[in-house]
């Protein structure tokens, strides 16, 4: 076999299954796992603040907000891609992801209520924690739970 002969791969030609974690009636777990995780994780915060454990980074209040602001834009780029445009990229991370395009709709809501707990960790401000919260929760509406046809 020569080194210039053209071939197919087998990871562009082969279509994987989806993990067991990953079907259809487990979906309903994960996106509860998710809130949890994030409700958990949210009052531990709130706890350590009510303690006085975490002193405030009132410092990094306006870096926060900038890298805040990028995130939801992120976010919302790649929601909207995800769901409306369905642009090369993000077909190519769906490829390359594996995961159903609920569960990535999922990830990027939880990721901006993520930041919010950082952001409330360190300044002791709720309002992108609520915010992000709001989204994870539409998340879960924009991207329902579909069986496989």
């Amino acid at each position: 076999m020569s080194h210039t002969e053209v071939s197919a791969s087998p990871t562009t030609t082969s279509v994987a299954a989806i993990p067991p974690w990953l079907s259809a009636d487990r979906l309903p777990a994960l996106r509860s796992l998710f809130l949890g995780l994030t409700l958990f994780v949210a009052l531990l915060v709130w706890v350590a603040f009510s303690v006085g454990l975490i002193p405030q980074g009132t410092h990094l209040v306006t870096k926060l907000r900038v890298f805040g602001c990028m995130t939801w834009v992120y976010a919302l780029v790649q929601i909207l891609d995800l769901k409306i445009w369905h642009s090369r990229f993000a077909r190519r991370r769906r490829a390359l992801s594996r995961l159903p395009e609920s569960v990535e709709g999922w990830l990027l809501g939880q990721m901006i209520a993520w930041f919010g707990i950082v952001y409330y960790a360190l300044t002791d401000d709720a309002r992108w924690f609520i915010a992000g919260l709001m989204l994870l929760l539409l998340s879960f509406a924009v991207f329902p739970i579909r069986t496989p046809r």
